[in-house]
């Protein structure tokens, strides 16, 4: 007995699992429609992954048969001014910083996919607008070959990397805060001060 589309439902179900287990659940409801065959699955994956991020640009190059995808979000940046503090606490360069590295090996593990696919990670550890720090991704329309249900759940193992780096680097900077009868340059440097006597 076959299933029509059953890989496409059994992707979308795992996917909706995944995001409700993340708390992000509202975005099955807000991206994927209530029917399933194999056009509205790939319209429920795009909406995906336009909604997965808090930020999302979208372009077609016609000449090219290639679609742009920006995709940035605030755990994203805060990821990166995190790494970047570290950077200066460490006195080391962000090209040397194991997070940094860690981020691009990350993304490389989860999107070196297809043919298909290229992306682009843009790094800013001193971001000078929103969204500063970003993802490019780059889908070319001149092959098939590339299942969204696929990349949409990659993208959310990216998306659940930055926020669990986040969470660690947001400890490690509590740890440097100063106590009291300290003074703080910045957040990663405590430097003891001696008490003022009142």
């Amino acid at each position: 007995m076959a299933i029509e589309c059953f890989n496409e439902l059994f992707n979308t179900v795992y996917i909706a699992k995944k995001l409700h287990e993340m708390g992000k659940y509202k975005l099955v409801t807000g991206s994927f429609f209530d029917l399933l065959d194999h056009d509205v699955y790939y319209e429920n994956m795009y909406s995906l992954i336009e909604n997965l991020f808090e930020h999302h640009y979208s372009d077609y190059y016609e000449n090219h048969s290639l679609e742009l995808h920006i995709l940035s979000d605030s755990v994203i940046v805060d990821f990166y001014v995190l790494a970047g503090k570290y950077s200066r606490r460490n006195n080391i360069s962000d090209k040397d910083n194991p997070y940094i590295k860690a981020a691009e090996r990350e993304v490389k593990s989860n999107l070196n996919i297809s043919h298909c696919l290229d992306w682009k990670l843009m790094v800013h550890t001193e971001p000078k607008r929103p969204f500063h720090s970003r993802l490019g991704l780059f889908i070319s329309q001149e092959c098939d070959c590339l299942d969204l249900g696929f990349l949409a759940y990659r993208l959310i193992k990216i998306y659940e990397w930055f926020s669990d780096k986040c969470t660690e680097l947001r400890a490690i900077e509590e740890s440097f805060k100063p106590i009291p009868g300290q003074m703080c340059l910045d957040e990663f440097m405590p430097i003891d001060v001696p008490a003022i006597a009142a």
